[in-house]
């Protein structure tokens, strides 16, 4: 457990607090759920690791923004545009929208079909 603010933080508020956002947001997941899977490949037993701590790219548990940050930025910290993700399917998602159907191991059914529609 990290006690203390990444130094870089100060120059990038608003990422660290995505960060923690996102982190919060994969603990709750796990605690309800019992466990991450990558809701795009299936990938299971993902780590959720903490901002200091060296990660294994093969097993962290990543959040994907379904409908990107990067575009969409009033759904960056709505938790119904999130999807656990490995880094590898979220590394090729990068900004760009997939399908609803590329999620094919839903954490919650009922989440996936209340999935914020963007028009």
């Amino acid at each position: 457990m990290c006690n203390t603010k990444p130094f870089w933080a100060k120059k990038n508020e608003e990422k660290w607090l995505q960060l923690k956002f996102n982190i919060d947001f994969l603990k709750n997941t796990k605690i309800k759920y019992g466990e991450l899977h990558c809701e795009y490949c299936g990938k299971k037993d993902l780590v959720i690791y903490d901002w200091c701590e060296k990660i294994n790219h093969y097993d962290v548990a990543t959040v994907d923004h379904f409908y990107p940050k990067s575009k969409y930025r009033e759904y960056k910290r709505d938790e119904k545009n999130f999807i656990v993700s490995c880094y590898s399917c979220n590394s090729q998602k990068e900004d760009k929208i997939w399908p609803k159907e590329a999620i094919k191991f839903p954490l919650n059914e009922e989440k996936l079909n209340n999935l914020i529609e963007v028009k």
